[in-house]
Formats: structure tokens, sequence, C-alpha cells
């Protein structure tokens, strides 16, 4: 049924003509499933219908048609719908959509979304090398951050939600005031591979993929520089004194560095650090442990004090019947965390399983299967509960006591990239590989 204003056409009649209904009598046979497949309240009837269009007349025949065909010009100058003569790809409607609103405003891959800590304004940056600010209630903008010139990866809001930063991959770190959309301070680095503000004071920091880690205060624009290895510097985490950050590096290694002195404080490399590539970091509320995921499919839990291993994780669980050659890479760990509320890790793998593990007993407590890989989690701060972002498009929270998924949201056609939560939980925001940032609402019933 295809609905335009408040007339809704009812496709065409085995006689060839169109019957249109008034919405009024469409609206009277909306009912739950059952009942409407088990009696004829959904059913329209003839004397209902405000026009009958006879389309038998104006139906070419079949020789006319097959003439009209042989004179069609199929992808000639101007019409073309593909570089090779394809078909040009349709928009894919979903079929679930649990959004409260969909912001459409790039035209490539969104890879990142942050929330405002009122909860009022979204940014995102895309593919399409441009980022928005724009309102959570009904997706306008408020304004575009200009000026970069390559795809934008990376977007936050400051802890009072003062600042925005932007930074593209080609090294372009920009702050805005949000206030008034003005654009505050520009750092030209290197190719940015991570940045994030500082959860205390008005301090941006940044990695590179020369390995470098950069600091900024805002708006002086002081400049301070960490000099790590000669390979990019792949995450960071803060840790919750605010005056240590953990970076981790292409080599698989991790380095806890004094951010007022500007010097490493432990580290955890040669036997002790990771086969491949750091891809995440967290760190715990005690100021002490930190969690590092890799793409050797593990997790380390470590001592940042000391830089002392505690346990690895084996936390890939590759599928059964997966080969161990270097052509089929064991599961990347994507995503780690810890459960405020209880004394669990988390870690989310491309094999699609986010595990929790008991700290104490360094032991496996549930999984959490999903039907595709899992690249972006979120521990609530408020209840025993996980959010996972997953590259199946959807987005679930899973009880940690129990393993099973409490709530899930659909609507994106494309692998979700990155999630942002409002910090009381009722704020869903996920960036997707169909071009679109989708908000959910985690209130019941929505609003």
């Amino acid at each position: 049924v295809d609905t335009y204003r408040d007339i809704y056409v009812h496709g065409y009649s085995p006689i060839g003509g169109v019957i249109v209904y008034k919405e009024e009598a469409c609206q009277r046979r909306v009912m739950e499933e059952d009942e409407y497949l088990n009696s004829e309240a959904g059913v329209l009837y003839e004397d209902e219908a405000v026009e009958v269009v006879d389309t038998e007349e104006s139906r070419p025949h079949e020789d006319e048609l097959g003439e009209d065909m042989e004179e069609l010009e199929v992808g000639g100058e101007g019409e073309s719908d593909g570089d090779d003569g394809e078909m040009a790809a349709q928009p894919v409607v979903p079929v679930r959509d649990d959004a409260i609103c969909c912001f459409r405003a790039h035209s490539g891959s969104v890879f990142s979304v942050s929330l405002h800590p009122s909860r009022e304004l979204a940014c995102s940056g895309g593919e399409d090398d441009r980022a928005f600010v724009w309102r959570v209630a009904d997706g306008s903008v408020v304004f575009e951050c200009l000026g970069h010139k390559d795809s934008v990866t990376c977007t936050g809001f400051s802890h009072d939600g003062k600042y925005l930063a932007t930074a593209d991959m080609a090294g372009l770190v920009q702050v805005w005031a949000v206030a008034s959309g003005e654009r505050v301070q520009a750092f030209e680095t290197g190719d940015v591979e991570w940045m994030q503000w500082h959860h205390q004071a008005h301090v941006l920091l940044a990695g590179t993929s020369d390995g470098g880690g950069w600091m900024w205060k805002v708006p002086s624009g002081d400049c301070k520089t960490f000099q790590g290895q000669s390979c990019r510097n792949t995450c960071c985490a803060l840790m919750s004194d605010g005056k240590r950050a953990s970076f981790g590096y292409e080599d698989g290694s991790v380095r806890v560095w004094d951010l007022k002195q500007g010097a490493t404080l432990s580290s955890i490399t040669g036997l002790s650090a990771h086969k491949r590539a750091v891809t995440c970091l967290a760190s715990h509320s005690d100021n002490v442990l930190l969690l590092s995921g890799s793409e050797d499919s593990t997790a380390k839990l470590s001592n940042s004090n000391t830089g002392k291993i505690l346990a690895t994780f084996a936390a890939g669980f590759p599928p059964e019947g997966a080969g161990s050659s270097s052509e089929d890479p064991p599961p990347s760990i994507e995503a780690v965390g810890f459960c405020p509320s209880m004394s669990l890790a988390l870690t989310g793998s491309l094999s699609g399983v986010l595990a929790v593990w008991d700290i104490p007993s360094q032991k496996l407590r549930q999984q959490c299967r999903h039907e595709a890989g899992v690249v972006r989690l979120h521990a609530s701060s408020t209840a025993p509960l996980v959010f996972s972002g997953c590259l199946d498009g959807g987005v679930r929270v899973w009880d940690v006591r129990t393993g099973g998924c409490v709530r899930e949201w659909y609507g994106h056609t494309g692998e979700i990239l990155d999630i942002a939560i409002a910090t009381d939980d009722s704020i869903i925001l996920s960036g997707s590989g169909d071009n679109c940032v989708r908000v959910f609402s985690n209130q019941s019933p929505p609003r």
C-alpha cells in the first residue's frame, strides 16, 4: 500500500483498474495482526472507494510495447545509470526501524558519532569529509564543521559541552565553540588515529600514524607531544586520576604516560606485549587496572603502575573449523571495557562474541553471541548492563549477570561503525556504513 497524503492506492485490480480509498477507511482496518487475519475487518469494500481509475484504455498493446522498447535507448548520453551501464542503486528500506530520528545529511559512511552532555545535540563525521552538529530531536543541522579535506574519523564534545573537536585522516584537528558554531582553534598533525577529550578539563589528546601523541590546552593552544614507538599510535585510555594516559601501539606494546611531565611511567613490551596491533584500551575506576585488546585475538589485564600482566584472556572465540594460517587470522578484539557496578571485564570480538570475564577468578562468566562482529561496547554506569554495536547493523543491550539480551534496536541497512550512549542510558546514537546516524530511545515507552 502506497501513501500519498490522505489517499491510499490499493494496487491494481484484476480487470486493469486502480482503486483509491480515503485514509479514514484504511485506518478503521488497522488491527492486531492475528485479529486482522481471522476477520473481515481488514477488508476495504467497494462502496468506500472514492474513485476507480480504468487503466485498460491507456494500456499499450503488446505489439506497441515491443516497438517502443526497440526505439528506447538504454545508457545513452546523459542517461547512464552507472559507469558500466548498470542500474543505479536504489535506497534500501529497512524491514524494521526502531529509530526516533534519522540523520541523513552524509553521503558516505559515518565513522564517528558523539552526543552532547545535554543530550540535545549530536555530532557526526564521515567518509564524505564532512562533520555536522545537529539536533537529536529532529535531525536539523545546527552548523557544519567546514574545512576538512579527508574523512572525518573522530568527533567529541568536551566534558562540559562547551567545545567540540573534529579530526580527519589527513591530520587536521579543529575545535569549535558549540554555542556559536565558530572555529576556536585548528591543529595540523600526522594522520590521526584517535582523538579524545580529557574528562575533567579543556584538554584534547590525539594519536597519529607516526607513533606520536599530542596534547593541547583549549583555548590557549599550548601543545605537548609524547614521542612513542616508530609505529602507529592506535588507541588511548585516560586513567581516572586524570594525570596519566595509556597509549596502545601497532607493535603490540602499551605505554602509560605522565601527562604533565611527558614521561613514560610503565610499559608492556617484549614478550609481555601483544603479538599484533593493540586495537582498544580501557581503564578501571580504581586507577590501577588496565585492559587492552588486540588483533592477536587476546585481551590483557594489567597493572598500570607496574606494567605487570595479571591475566591474558583468549577472547577471540573463533568459529569452529576456522584455520590458523596467515590467510585466516584469528578474530580481532575490537572493544574492551569494565563493568562499573561489578568486578567484571568486557571484550568484544569480530567473531561476534561479547565476553564477560570475572576479574578476581580471571574466568569466563558469560558469552553474549551476535550474528556478526562486535565493534563497539559501552558499559552502563547505572546498571549491570552493556551496550554493543554490531556489524549486522543492530544495537543491543545485555545483562552481564545472565548473558541475556535485554533489548535490541534495528533500522540500519549497513554495518554499525560507532555508537554513543547518554550518561543515563536514555539515548543511543549509532553511525553506520549506510551513510546514516540513527537515534534510538532506551526509555519505556520511547519518547
